[in-house]
């Protein structure tokens, strides 16, 4: 037991250096590439060095996200195919530990980082890349469109027989324009409500619409009566959160909002399908980092003669694979033809099923 215990830190010892090797040495080259492609921009911006250090700094846990997967793909490699090289391996074999052995502290390690990455993702990841994101606005950008204070032409189904479309709406003042509300029966329109403008009342919960027409209508279309209004309150499932949301990217959103917002679109008797997909896309595409060392070893494990360079080539293959498997995956949910978690969950079953085999396969 003791010898055991000596080998997993042993492997494990080795396997660090590597992987922070590789990690550090990923972050350095995504940093310069980016640096050296936006240099032109901070210069005719006039940004200083500081603010430029700040960019960077809130950029930086974006980068070890996407760089992690990488450095424990090359770690994992290099970690058993110099083992391999030395002939460790061979000796290990011959004392009757197994490859499926050695390799069960590295896999532990993998289920760490992978349920890591996802807390990472969600509690430093979003929050870091909205404050660069807002740093690039105010910087960058000198387009106050670009900043997303103005939404145009928003289409909401506020409930199954409701429908609401604005035309302009402001986020500094919660303020629509041009706002057309319509109440649909067996898919005819029984009554338009068209308000020149509609202002959010936190404090009521509710929209204060001002100068605005009720127009009823029957079953053939024709407009029954019409009366103007001059100031009233309403209320809707739409909140000024949901115009805002309904515009950012779901890889912006935490997964706290990202299920607070779905239950909004049901409850307004919208279709979450897509976002539901990407909600358990946060969940289950984290487990790439399992998924890398599982390939990772049993290809670095090959015949010698093929060499590391062999299995580091075909773990890469395998992961570019994955990773279209996995968006393929994705259109499938957003298209209905698989249930939203089965579309993201089912390339991490079918690789990570070909991963345990290969493993078995080469264990002894």
């Amino acid at each position: 037991m003791i010898e055991v215990k000596l080998l997993d830190r042993y492997v494990l010892k080795k396997f660090s250096m590597l992987f922070i090797l590789s990690l550090l040495a990923f972050l350095a080259i995504f940093n310069i590439v980016d640096l050296i492609e936006k240099m032109d921009k901070f210069l005719k911006a006039q940004m200083s060095g500081r603010l430029i250090a700040t960019f960077y700094l809130y950029q930086l846990p974006y980068y070890v996200d996407i760089a992690i997967p990488m450095a424990l793909l090359l770690a994992s490699v290099f970690t058993i195919g110099t083992l391999s090289k030395h002939n460790e391996l061979a000796a290990m074999k011959s004392s009757g530990i197994s490859l499926y052995r050695l390799s069960i502290p590295l896999l532990f390690l993998g289920i760490l980082f992978s349920v890591g990455s996802f807390f990472f993702q969600d509690i430093v990841v979003i929050p870091a890349s909205r404050v660069r994101t807002e740093i690039e606005q105010n910087n960058l950008k000198r387009s106050r469109n670009y900043a997303k204070t103005i939404f145009t032409n928003i289409m909401h189904q506020d409930s199954p027989n409701c429908n609401i479309v604005i035309s302009v709406f402001n986020v500094r003042d919660n303020t629509a324009s041009s706002v057309t509300i319509q109440d649909i029966e067996n898919q005819i329109l029984k009554r338009r409500i068209d308000v020149r403008k509609m202002i959010w009342i936190p404090e009521e919960n509710k929209w204060r619409l001002s100068d605005f027409k009720i127009r009823s209508f029957d079953e053939d279309g024709n407009e029954l009566v019409s009366t103007v209004f001059t100031d009233s309150l309403m209320e809707f499932h739409l909140r000024p959160d949901d115009i805002v949301r309904s515009n950012i990217n779901p890889e912006t959103m935490r997964y706290s909002e990202l299920t607070y917002f779905i239950q909004r679109l049901r409850e307004s008797g919208n279709d979450p399908r897509k976002w539901e997909v990407n909600r358990h896309f946060k969940l289950a595409f984290p487990f790439t980092n399992l998924i890398v060392i599982l390939f990772g070893l049993p290809l670095a494990a090959m015949k010698q003669q093929k060499g590391i360079s062999f299995g580091a080539g075909m773990s890469l293959l395998v992961i570019f694979v994955y990773y279209g498997f996995v968006k393929f995956g994705q259109v499938l949910g957003y298209k209905g033809i698989l249930a939203p978690m089965l579309s993201v969950w089912l390339g991490n079953i079918v690789f990570l099923c070909i991963g345990g085999y290969l493993l078995y396969k080469i264990k002894q």
